[in-house]
């Protein structure tokens, strides 16, 4: 799914554009939201307990009611603190970009029932059009600076029922640190490496020399889904995600 960048990009984009004095306020807990459903990286916890969506149903469903199921007491902004309920506003842009990747790109095109079959070689290309997006994103460094600034001053006075302070501080640390390096290919090969590995690309030298084609590989992929698509996925990211959150905020 899109990486931490792209989604503080687009949640950025959301509140730019509600414009709720809310969000303007408590950006920082925004931001950090809008990466928290991807804490699993550090809690090791399966996809659903974070995300409220199994991959494996292919039946229509939506994150945010599950969210709301699983815990009702964040249903209510008004009863929460101004920082908690900007960090679930956040939390539900990254949920609705997820499911729109999953739905519009991901299984029509790379996953299993698609033309390519899931096959690991289709999740190499999927996972490569997400971190082109991202640097796409993250190449605006003065954004990405003024994001930066907002994580760092945030307090992290949340009541998020569970995720607890410790492993919110941990991740408020992470994504700070991953948002401040430079974006480049680099890293491609830890976010991808299952499917590298099933791809027969294990050693030093072989990952070396993928990384050197990486940005073609890329290029085939967009070319694959067109352009036109890409843009419209996220269009649509920051239009489902703005509609979401306008309903969370009953404005």
């Amino acid at each position: 799914m899109p990486p931490l960048g792209l989604h503080t990009v687009v949640a950025k984009d959301i509140a730019d554009r509600l414009g709720h004095g809310l969000l303007d306020r408590e950006r920082g807990a925004l931001y950090l939201g809008s990466t928290a459903p991807d804490i699993r990286v550090i809690t090791r916890w399966d996809r659903r307990q974070t995300h409220f969506f199994d991959l494996d149903n292919f039946d229509e469903q939506s994150g945010v009611e599950g969210l709301f199921r699983a815990y009702p007491d964040l249903a209510r902004p008004e009863r929460l603190s101004p920082k908690t309920a900007s960090f679930v506003a956040g939390y539900i842009t990254h949920l609705v970009m997820d499911e729109t990747w999953i739905t519009q790109i991901y299984r029509p095109f790379f996953g299993e029932r698609s033309p390519m079959g899931g096959r690991p070689w289709a999740n190499i290309m999927d996972r490569a059009v997400q971190w082109s997006l991202d640097l796409r994103g993250r190449g605006d460094r003065e954004l990405i600076k003024h994001i930066v600034a907002e994580l760092a001053r945030d307090e992290l006075a949340l009541q998020v029922g569970f995720l607890d302070e410790e492993t919110l501080r941990r991740w408020h640390h992470l994504v700070r640190e991953l948002l401040e390096q430079p974006p480049t290919w680099d890293r491609f090969g830890r976010i991808a490496s299952r499917y590298l590995k099933d791809a027969g690309i294990e050693t030093a030298e072989a990952l070396a020399d993928f990384l050197r084609l990486l940005p073609e590989v890329a290029e085939e992929a967009v070319r694959y889904l067109t352009w036109e698509r890409v843009q419209a996925f996220l269009d649509d990211s920051v239009s489902q995600g703005l509609e979401a959150v306008r309903r969370y905020l009953c404005v």
